[in-house]
């Protein structure tokens, strides 16, 4: 046993006790005045945002009742979560999470930091496949459940939710990822019926509908939105799921990151987004989407125009370059060609200017551009 954490545990239950001794002292002497400072605060618009409804009665004691007090309180179990995260213990982080949350359920960072923490920190301490995927999607279901039921209006919690399936399942980071992606198809044709399921029909069916709602914050109606626009996806994919939130986001508000995360998305169902089974092994593997390319141009060329930075203006033209290449070597020799005269008329170079023949060549023979 370490004697000086043991130290550390009993100072934190004394700090915790003097904290709760004071906090209710507080509470008694300030509680007949909290109901007249919450009406003043709503009256002179002083909240962070509208009150919650429809709260669970744990959040709507915490956020009405206890007023003011609640920000302290928070602070306090802020600080106790930075010594927890430093140490390293990621279970108990995700208990006081959760009591910060209700603390403080307009929070994003709170949201974020709580679902990251499960799906990073906590998930990679498993041995077990199926069990670090639990923590993974906890995360997930944290966000899309409740992180935005109570900030509907915030577009980067919606972009950390399309990142736990850009980054989290869709990357390569994390070693079990292939397993990741998986389980995440299995459970959307469990739940949507195919790749690309028929909308009215989701729409239809009450139970089925009340339980995406419910367990994974989708939409039929927002699917079909979204699809209609950038596809056709194959919602078993990661990345479509990526491209759903932050489209959502950017409807919210205009938010560069989620713009960024359209475009990556889409690039990325380009060139591995529709799911396949090989007729000669079997397996099923990702295969290119050239389907959805007039929507992965459309939404480049809306992020340059909204956000003319050099990274937007930097990732489009390496995307035009991957193209190109890729429907060359496809066979899709039109397509390829108008992607080139794109590549040239947008970002001309003297690797453009040699001409489509040159510029297929080179690449097919490695040489530099």
């Amino acid at each position: 046993m370490n004697p000086g954490r043991q130290t550390g545990k009993r100072q934190d239950r004394r700090a915790v006790a003097f904290l709760a001794v004071g906090t209710m002292a507080g509470f008694l002497l300030a509680a007949s005045g909290n109901t007249h400072l919450v009406r003043l605060r709503s009256e002179y618009r002083l909240d962070a945002a509208d009150p919650l409804e429809n709260a669970p009665p744990v959040v709507a004691f915490t956020t009405v009742v206890l007023g003011g007090f609640r920000g302290l309180i928070a602070d306090v179990l802020w600080l106790r979560a930075a010594r927890m995260q430093e140490e390293g213990r990621f279970f108990e982080l995700v208990q006081l999470a959760d009591w910060i949350t209700k603390l403080e359920p307009r929070s994003t960072e709170t949201w974020g930091f709580h679902a990251w923490n499960m799906a990073y920190n906590v998930s990679i301490m498993m041995s077990d496949d199926s069990e670090r995927w639990r923590w993974v999607h906890n995360g997930i279901e944290l966000l899309a459940r409740d992180g935005l039921r109570y900030n509907p209006a915030d577009p980067q919690l919606y972009f950390e939710l399309g990142w736990l399936f850009q980054h989290k399942i869709g990357g390569h980071t994390d070693s079990r990822h292939r397993y990741y992606k998986q389980r995440w198809a299995e459970e959307m044709t469990k739940l949507l019926g195919s790749s690309h399921p028929d909308f009215d029909d989701l729409a239809a069916e009450t139970v089925r509908r009340d339980r995406m709602t419910r367990e994974y914050g989708l939409s039929p109606e927002r699917m079909r939105e979204v699809d209609d626009k950038y596809g056709p996806l194959d919602w078993r994919m990661p990345e479509t799921h990526a491209v759903y939130w932050a489209h959502l986001g950017q409807q919210v508000e205009s938010y560069l990151p989620c713009a960024r995360m359209i475009y990556q998305s889409l690039a990325v169902l380009f060139m591995r987004g529709r799911l396949t089974r090989d007729a000669t092994t079997g397996i099923v593997v990702a295969a290119p989407n050239p389907e959805i390319l007039p929507a992965v141009l459309a939404a480049y060329e809306a992020a340059l125009r909204d956000y003319p930075v050099k990274s937007v203006r930097e990732s489009y033209a390496a995307f035009l370059h991957m193209a190109v290449q890729l429907l060359d070597k496809m066979e899709r020799d039109e397509d390829a060609r108008r992607v080139f005269h794109r590549l040239h008329r947008v970002f001309p170079s003297q690797d453009t200017a040699a001409g489509y023949e040159v510029f297929v060549r080179r690449a097919k023979e490695g040489l530099p551009e």
